[in-house]
């Protein structure tokens, strides 16, 4: 802690050197409209020598000496003046900004800021963890908005490991073009804990990103069946009690299995292939349940999705066995788009 405290003793300055040579200095042209290499104070009419792509340093050193209010007059002028937007924000916003900026750029820990020794050199308002740490949830909120309004509906994915000492990172960017050229905006980057089981391969990333989009292509192929497949789900059905009516204690405990669980616990294809192997056992001739069975037509609807279902939920269970490779999950999504064209787009 002391050590943080001794290599950080200065908050972050309002402006950069680049935007306070900018508002102060223009350059000085020859007779032909090219620079000479020198700079002249718009304040006071010094020359200062600075030359394109060079650092700033010459021409701030004059300006914090000859103009020590420099930050007031800034602070004042216009956002297209300075080249920020530091007049239109509130004092309050620019201390909070200025405390998360020095904390996060030098890597210091948040109760940083409550420290004494901190308070006793530095101007900045007085500000506790429970502030910042609302702060800071605010800024990644907005961050996530901001990079969510940019980016198109498709976009690739790269994937960079980062180590920083002992811990491990997965950074996840997304990757799109633009007009102003190809962007890449970070998404994520979790630190990775490797446990024994755990792979954690290249291959197993791209398996888990192939197994995301199977599930988007079969949510797409079951949209025009939503309709029936919620009929499986009426809730009157879950309080029968029919149980007394399978023939079968393997049935009977498929059935409450089925109908005692919430949706998201079971998979869409095991949901049907249990209502298939129910409904024999359901007779449409008893009053008490007629009602609620589903009609001759939305149930052979239904079985003829289960068919076609079946290919998918098996090639579903290989891409998640052990030790699959690339060229595995390749050959089974090339033989599913030969079954299911329309999973292509």
């Amino acid at each position: 802690m002391a050590d943080n405290i001794l290599t950080a003793t200065h908050p972050p300055a309002a402006f950069t050197p680049r935007q306070i040579a900018g508002f102060y200095f223009k350059p000085c042209l020859d007779d032909e409209g090219k620079p000479t290499g020198y700079k002249t104070c718009k304040a006071c009419g010094k020359y200062r020598k600075h030359s394109d792509g060079t650092e700033y340093t010459n021409l701030v050193s004059h300006v914090r000496s000859a103009h020590p209010n420099f930050e007031v007059d800034m602070t004042n002028a216009s956002a297209a003046e300075t080249g920020t937007l530091v007049s239109w924000v509130s004092q309050k916003t620019s201390n909070r900004y200025a405390w998360l900026r020095w904390i996060v750029m030098s890597n210091l820990p948040l109760s940083f800021c409550e420290s004494e020794l901190t308070r006793q050199y530095t101007n900045l308002p007085a500000v506790v963890v429970d502030t910042l740490h609302v702060n800071m949830e605010s800024v990644t909120r907005a961050v996530e908005k901001d990079i969510g309004t940019r980016m198109p509906m498709k976009f690739g994915i790269i994937l960079d490991g980062w180590s920083y000492g002992t811990e491990h990172f997965l950074a996840v960017c997304g990757c799109y073009e633009t007009s102003d050229g190809p962007q890449y905006p970070l998404l994520s980057m979790p630190p990775v804990i490797q446990e024994a089981d755990n792979n954690l391969t290249a291959d197993s990333h791209m398996a888990t990103i192939a197994r995301h989009r199977l599930n988007l292509a079969v949510k797409r192929f079951l949209k025009p069946h939503e309709e029936d497949l919620e009929k499986v789900l009426m809730r009157k059905l879950r309080a029968l009690k029919e149980a007394a009516k399978l023939r079968y204690p393997i049935l009977k405990r498929h059935f409450r299995q089925s109908f005692g669980k919430k949706r998201g616990g079971l998979s869409t294809f095991a949901m049907l292939d249990r209502y298939v192997r129910l409904r024999e056992f359901l007779s449409a001739d008893d009053d008490e349940i007629a009602d609620l069975l589903l009609s001759r037509s939305t149930h052979r609807s239904l079985q003829m999705l289960l068919e076609e279902m079946k290919d998918i939920e098996s090639i579903s269970k290989k891409l998640q066995s052990d030790g699959l490779t690339l060229l595995q999950a390749r050959e089974l999504f090339d033989r599913l788009l030969e079954l299911k064209p329309s999973f292509a787009s």
